[in-house]
């Protein structure tokens, strides 16, 4: 099967389709709105409706789910179904009708495992789901597949040729499997009887489809060799029973095997439908974030760089200190060197980053300072923080730049004691600049007689005293 991935993250499968535009989305670019189930997502560069293309390219193979099938057949509804069978065989009367009853309950609980699997269901249907009217008219269609199946083999056999007889055996055996899947998806027998309806299935599948009749017919023939393994140390009354069990559990695991090959082969089989437990879709503002930041990303690399921007003022002016939309905001601005535009912006920005995130706020700023490269923020806390942000990361002239002269551009900042003490931190041990360290600790002292920070500034001052005298 071919995966059709998302234009514009191809790591990522598509989930929609713009047919207009030939644009294949994924998650990532078409986040669903959880408040607004019904709402139908439509495309970030035209508007129109997306075409919903489910799980076709998310679904995980069939061959890589082995172990999850077996333990499908272990839920209630399965292991009620095969004890029931069981239990018939023990205690149920010979009555040919009775009997066909019951096969008409088995044949129909068994579609409906298919049909739950093929719509990407992960728990089997309840027992119950075998007892309705439509089980007996499923039986019977089901009956003439094998009794044309059968027939098919029989004339066969009339030709006298061997060789013949195999190959219409083999054909009926590859044939059946997807007859079944037909009848389990459109409840006709005309259907499961086209020649090209079941070849549909087949054709959806490809090779693979041989990869599943070998795992079916393995799991076929299994209760045969489990009971053949036991028959030498179990009596009969024993022996049958566990051979009934086994088969409606393994009939069980290969229809649940064949419904969930159908999901996986949706999109060739014409029809869309997402997997059990995915999500459902985001909160109002979460969603309304990532719709604008997914449609400025398509339109940015469409080349259309002024909507881009349109869609996340927008955004902006529904949610201002959304810290994400005010980030790519400004990284757009910036690489579509907008300088003027993107420093109006900064006013806004530098002190949102620097309260939450100020490492992503010192990006912002080295960036300023490349359009303009004496820019400073407005206000001494966002200074402050962005000066230790800066010094950490060893920019430390550029930190100390920002707390040059601090007590003169803002007079009444609660806080130079505790900004000028960072300076001088950063004069002496990351500029090794010895003197202007001691002079603004003299200055922190004589200013700020009462500031708590003093302890601090008196450790320091004895530290470089002491490089001072070795020096």
């Amino acid at each position: 099967m071919d995966i059709t991935y998302c234009r514009y993250h191809p790591a990522q499968p598509a989930t929609w389709q713009c047919v207009p535009c030939q644009r294949d989305f994924g998650d990532c670019c078409i986040p669903l709105n959880a408040e607004a189930p019904d709402q139908q997502p439509v495309c970030p560069l035209c508007r129109g409706k997306l075409a919903f293309l489910g799980a076709a390219n998310t679904a995980q193979p069939f061959w890589e789910r082995i172990p999850q099938f077996f333990l499908y057949g272990f839920q209630a509804g399965p292991l009620l179904f095969a004890a029931a069978l069981a239990l018939a065989s023990l205690f149920m009367p010979g009555w040919k009708l009775l009997w066909l009853a019951l096969f008409c309950v088995a044949c129909k609980y068994l579609q409906s495992v298919i049909e739950s699997a093929s719509q990407g269901g992960r728990e089997a249907p309840a027992l119950r789901s075998a007892f309705d009217i439509e089980g007996f008219g499923l039986f019977w269609r089901l009956l003439v597949i094998f009794f044309i199946a059968f027939a098919a083999q029989w004339l066969a056999a009339d030709f006298d040729s061997e060789a013949l007889f195999w190959a219409v055996s083999l054909g009926v055996q590859l044939l059946i499997p997807a007859c079944i899947i037909r009848l389990a998806l459109d409840k006709t027998l005309g259907a499961a009887l086209s020649p090209d309806e079941v070849g549909q299935v087949i054709k959806a599948m490809g090779w693979r489809y041989l990869i599943l009749w070998v795992f079916l017919f393995i799991l076929w023939q299994s209760p045969d060799w489990v009971t053949y393994m036991l028959s030498n140390g179990l009596p009969r009354v024993v022996l049958l029973p566990i051979a009934t069990l086994l088969f409606g559990y393994f009939s069980v695991v290969m229809c649940a095997m064949m419904g969930y090959a159908v999901f996986q082969y949706q999109g060739a089989l014409g029809f869309a439908v997402a997997e059990e437990g995915a999500s459902a879709g985001l909160p109002a503002e979460e969603y309304q974030r990532r719709r604008a930041l997914a449609e400025a990303e398509v339109r940015l690399k469409e080349g259309q760089s002024g909507p881009a921007l349109e869609v996340l003022t927008q955004a902006l002016e529904r949610m201002p200190d959304d810290l994400k939309l005010n980030e790519r905001f400004h990284q757009l601005l910036y690489g579509l060197n907008a300088g003027e535009r993107c420093l109006r912006h900064l006013a806004h920005y530098l002190p949102l980053a620097a309260g939450s995130n100020p490492a992503q706020a010192a990006t912002a700023l080295l960036n300023a300072r490349r359009l303009q490269a004496d820019y400073l923020p407005g206000d001494a806390q966002t200074c402050e923080r962005l000066a230790q942000a800066l010094i950490e990361r060893h920019k430390v002239r550029e930190g100390l730049s920002l707390l040059r002269n601090l007590h003169q551009r803002f007079p009444d900042y609660p806080f130079m004691a505790r900004a000028y003490l960072l300076a001088a931190r950063g004069f002496a041990e990351g500029l090794g600049q010895l003197e202007p360290a001691q002079k603004l600790l003299a200055y922190i002292r004589a200013r700020y007689p009462q500031s708590p920070l003093l302890g601090e500034v008196a450790v320091l001052d004895a530290t470089i005293a002491r490089l001072a005298e070795r020096g």
